[in-house]
């Protein structure tokens, strides 16, 4: 296969030859993400689109001045019925690792190009006080940047006024110590003379003298004398002082202005930035798994509120994913999984571009002061781009999906693109770009190649490769560290053999591996010889939840005997399956049994429920089903009526089918790899698959045994039956040759 081209390609301005590139090693990676998106280009032209309708509409309200009503805070803002119109939206449905997020994200860095391209400007959402009424703060919005100026703005003005303030409770402070100590001061000086006037015992105002009043007793005079004294000197000043110190006690525990409240947040009047678009690039905001309070913002609940000691309502306000995605990229992968009140709150975001800000959490049951706070609306004009697998469709909430299919589009994920030389060019891309981002050393040519052959395997399609990359990245790190260890400077084949072989399975394959291993110790399959009434044929086996397959062989025996060879002729013919799945859980097993009747029917002239004895068992198996058991059941059959020996070196697959013209045509099946590889690790020479599988899916340079096609019935019992008749159950090794 010519992989790559022999043609030199400029990419991102450097030249680079697709014949003799050796490894990937200055492959040009490109920063921008959109060129990371591979094999998505219809999801890709999907949401150009809707992009330009979103500028469009941007550049409409811009025009309109949707923005005037919120540069205000003070000002009225647009009620529900003037607010933006609805949509574009994207709802992006595939499998796991297709590049939904990848998407996503590079939506954003794209976004931003057009609003460059455009001169739309992106904003910035502060929260005020409402002086008035204190539980609904007021919003403003401005261009990005001018936020935190607005903030600075007000913080100075804040800073001057408590500087007046803090100077001028400084220079009372001071003036109240001053006056104390005058007080005290006066009171210590009127004792001083009180005790002086004692010693020259002095008369009192009854002309008695101080010691004779007092008998001599200095204690008690003095005491007179403080309490006398004290009420106009000592107490005021020590009134004075009380009050300062319970001034400095309650500034140092933060009650007297400057308190920290909810988060650490200041008790201040200043202004909050709730959203901020410094870096004017389109915000991205992966929403994914959010719950009420994250998606649409909420109020902090402050104990000390109640008293109105702690953090003012405005600055408990925190904006919800919704608002910090304003003008930029919601993303919500997994988009089913939203909350019948999260969704039907997501419309009211999708519908007018504005939302209040108030009390949304789990504790929001309880009576707080912060379940009364409720901002004005807040813009939140966000380009929702939802994310979910197939199973999403029928998942999402029913007037969400109807806002999405009336506004915007949903775009079905592509799980393979062609195997064309462009696309394997690509997985060279892929390859160059997970070897930049995770700083690995470069691939070969050859390793390059056996990423793509892999890609073609999980395709399912020989002409496929697939998109889902998020698995091959695993492979791509694994591959580079196993080199790595061994000191290589490149990555070869052969690394990337051993990452898929050997350390990239899922747990789900895993577990399913071993439990074919252990169960197949005690399994009696010998690829060998030739026997009548004995074939194996192949089966897949799994996981429910994660569609995760392996190969499982499965040994199917038959008794076949006519009545007339019985002397009970009485005996009624039967026609009996074992080993296959029972109770209401066959799905597709019963059409087989059916089918196989009337082929042999159709081919032999016999019924093998009236005119035989027949018991086909699915022997060491249980539970058994699927279409592909059809042409197992059908060749045993035959090779019973016609009396050939069975090659017990050949596994067979394929859904029988009742044929017109004498032909029985053998249809495809599912699961072919796993199958295939199934057949390989017992050692068989040669496995038979429905030539539709052959040429749609299958590569035989991928296998070590030999795959051949089959059309018809006849193609597979030419495979399959030795032409030597044999008596039943004999066995016999003989050179079957390949």
């Amino acid at each position: 296969m010519d992989y790559f081209g022999e043609d030199e390609e400029e990419i991102l301005g450097k030249k680079w030859n697709w014949k003799s590139f050796k490894s990937t090693e200055g492959y040009p990676v490109s920063d921008n993400l959109l060129d990371w998106v591979i094999g998505q280009e219809r999801a890709l032209n999907e949401c150009y689109l809707c992009l330009e309708e979103w500028v469009h509409k941007l550049k409409y309200l811009e025009k309109e001045k949707w923005y005037e009503a919120w540069k205000d805070p003070d000002k009225e803002k647009p009620s529900t019925t003037k607010t933006a119109p609805p949509g574009p939206y994207l709802l992006l449905l595939g499998d796991p690792g297709t590049g939904k997020s990848l998407i996503g994200r590079a939506l954003a860095a794209h976004l931003t190009e057009l609003y460059q391209k455009h001169k739309i400007q992106l904003q910035d959402i502060v929260c005020w006080q409402n002086n008035l009424i204190p539980s609904e703060p007021k919003i403003s919005s401005h261009s990005a940047g001018d936020g935190k100026k607005v903030i600075f703005k007000e913080k100075l003005k804040e800073t001057k006024k408590l500087f007046l303030q803090k100077v001028g409770m400084k220079a009372l402070t001071y003036l109240m110590i001053v006056v104390a100590l005058i007080f005290m001061f006066a009171g210590f000086y009127y004792l001083w003379q009180q005790t002086l006037q004692w010693e020259a015992n002095a008369v009192n105002a009854f002309g008695i003298p101080l010691q004779e009043a007092y008998g001599g007793d200095f204690a008690k005079y003095l005491l007179d004398s403080f309490v006398s004294i004290g009420t106009t000197t000592f107490l005021p000043a020590g009134m004075m002082l009380m009050f300062l110190i319970l001034v400095v006690v309650l500034g140092r525990f933060g009650v007297m202005g400057g308190a920290k409240g909810v988060g650490g947040a200041r008790a201040t009047n200043v202004p909050k930035l709730i959203v901020d678009n410094t870096k004017r690039v389109a915000p991205f905001i992966d929403a994914t798994g959010h719950g009420s309070a994250q998606l649409f913002g909420s109020i902090a609940w402050d104990p000390l509120q109640t008293g109105g000691l702690g953090t003012p309502e405005h600055q408990r306000v925190s904006a919800g994913d919704v608002h910090r995605a304003h003008m930029g990229i919601l993303f919500i992968d997994e988009i089913k999984n939203l909350k019948p009140s999260e969704a039907v709150t997501l419309l009211t975001v999708l519908e007018d571009g504005q939302l209040p800000v108030t009390l949304r959490s789990r504790w929001d049951e309880g009576n707080t002061a912060a379940m009364a706070v409720s901002t004005e609306p807040v813009p939140c004009m966000c380009f929702l781009v939802g994310a979910g697998n197939f199973d999403s469709i029928g998942q999402v909430h029913p007037a969400l999906m109807d806002r999405i299919y009336g506004y915007g589009k949903v775009v079905r994920m592509n799980n393979d693109m062609r195997n064309v030389v462009e696309n394997r060019r690509k997985y060279v891309q892929f390859v160059a770009q997970e070897v930049s981002r995770f700083h690995l050393i470069p691939f070969s040519r050859r390793a390059c190649q056996e990423i793509v052959d892999e890609g073609r395997r999980r395709s399912n399609k020989r002409d496929g490769l697939t998109t889902r990359f998020r698995p091959m990245i695993a492979i791509i790190k694994t591959a580079a560290t196993l080199a790595i260890n061994e000191g290589c400077k490149i990555v070869e084949k052969k690394h990337v053999r051993e990452a898929i072989e050997n350390h990239c399975k899922t747990i789900q394959k895993q577990i399913l591996e071993h439990e074919i291993s252990e169960r197949g110790k005690l399994l009696e399959i010998k690829p060998e010889g030739a026997r009548l009434g004995q074939i194996y044929g192949l089966a897949v086996v799994s996981d429910p939840y994660s569609g995760e397959m392996t190969g499982n062989v499965l040994t199917v025996k038959g008794f076949l005997e006519k009545r007339d060879n019985r002397n009970n002729n009485h005996l009624k013919g039967y026609y009996k399956v074992t080993g296959i799945a029972k109770g209401g859980k066959e799905r597709f097993i019963t059409d087989s049994v059916a089918k196989v009747r009337s082929v042999i029917l159709q081919k032999y002239g016999v019924d093998i429920a009236q005119d035989y004895f027949t018991h086909i068992d699915f022997a060491q198996a249980y539970g058994v089903d699927g279409p592909s058991a059809g042409v197992t059941m059908t060749i045993l059959l035959c090779s019973l009526i016609e009396g050939k020996p069975i090659r017990q070196d050949v596994a067979v697959t394929g859904e029988i089918n009742v044929g017109v013209d004498g032909e029985v045509p053998v249809t495809a099946v599912g699961g072919l790899h796993e199958k295939i590889k199934a057949a390989e690790a017992w050692r068989f020479r040669k496995v038979v698959i429905p030539a539709k599988n052959y040429k749609h899916s299958v590569d035989p340079n991928d296998y070590d045994i030999k795959v051949v096609a089959g059309e018809t019935l006849e193609d597979y019992l030419r495979q399959c039956l030795v032409d030597e008749q044999m008596p039943f159950n004999a066995f016999r090794r003989i050179d079957l040759g390949k």
